[in-house]
């Protein structure tokens, strides 16, 4: 017997992009989705161009208020059918809508509408602040790569080495710029007159990016400038490697959670159109390529083959 789904569940999986049987809405939906943050990216970078804006202010605000309204009824929908969420920790409808409020997609998609609000509790707020803010509307399409959200599990999930590595880099550029501010301050006072100015010297050393506006010209000064250097390469890395590391660890568990899903579903050593469909679901929920899936699954069929024979 098919099972009917509901009008909640069915917005639930297009606005997720896994629906089956509403696969084309869920597939036109995410392409309308797409185009409107890219053209709202370009508007922004269009408006800041000042012929631009006086050209066209019209054109620009129409747009504008088209964005807020299409975002403020896809975020309303967002918190409406996430109550029909099964992978949320939250057990009741309430708590579900909740989760997602106040999780990664939910900030991203409040921030997309946020611009409209904050100019109208706020009308004297600079608009350069509120274009900044528009721009952040490139997130949204987060909805449909979980890089960044993985990246950012990633530097939790390590948070107590991040930190570490972050303390120490903090500790160079500290030292490094009392160091500096006590060797130059007296010959170059314009760029090395504070301690805080030669922070700034030192941040652009440590990370390698080496402006060139200010330089030592002493020889204690070029001494501790080459000490600084050295030790922003061995911070920098292994703040890089950590990163690196973390997701790699992260995208391994995403395999193996993914791996474990397949191997109770095809325990038969068969796949039949409702398990291929929770398969593909699988596949999108933990960011698994389909050659990737393929070859785990066929993996998974040819193991539990292998373990039926010997068994027999």
């Amino acid at each position: 017997m098919t099972k009917h789904l509901t009008l909640r569940q069915r917005l639930f999986l297009i606005l997720r992009y896994a629906s089956v049987k509403d696969k084309s809405a869920a597939l036109a939906f995410s392409w309308v989705m797409t185009l409107m943050v890219l053209l709202n990216v370009v508007a922004v970078i269009l408006e800041s161009v000042p012929a631009m804006e006086h050209a066209y202010p019209q054109a620009f605000a129409w747009f504008d208020a088209a964005s807020i309204l299409f975002f403020s009824i896809e975020y309303l929908l967002r918190i409406w059918t996430a109550a029909e969420n099964q992978r949320s920790p939250q057990t009741t409808a309430m708590g579900r809508r909740l989760h997602y409020i106040f999780g990664f997609h939910g900030l991203i998609d409040l921030v997309a509408i946020l611009p409209f609000f904050l100019q109208s509790l706020m009308p004297g707020l600079d608009l350069r602040v509120l274009r900044v803010i528009r721009i952040l509307r490139i997130l949204k399409l987060s909805h449909y790569s979980t890089a960044l959200e993985d990246l950012i599990a990633s530097i939790y999930a390590e948070r107590d080495s991040f930190i570490s590595a972050l303390y120490l880099l903090a500790l160079s550029i500290l030292i490094a710029s009392c160091l500096m501010y006590y060797a130059e301050h007296k010959l170059q006072p314009a760029q090395f007159g504070t301690i805080p100015d030669a922070m700034w010297w030192a941040i652009v050393t440590i990370t390698t990016v080496g402006y060139g506006d200010a330089v030592p010209v002493s020889g204690y000064g070029k001494f501790i400038g080459a000490l600084t250097a050295l030790s922003g390469v061995f911070t920098v890395a292994l703040l890089t490697g950590i990163v690196a590391s973390a997701f790699a660890t992260r995208v391994r568990r995403q395999e193996i959670e993914f791996t474990t899903e397949v191997e109770e579903l095809v325990k038969d050593g068969h796949i039949d159109a409702k398990e291929q469909r929770t398969i593909e679901h699988l596949r999108k929920e933990f960011g698994i390529t389909e050659i990737h899936a393929k070859a785990i699954v066929r993996q998974v069929i040819e193991e539990s083959a292998s373990g039926a024979h010997h068994t027999h």
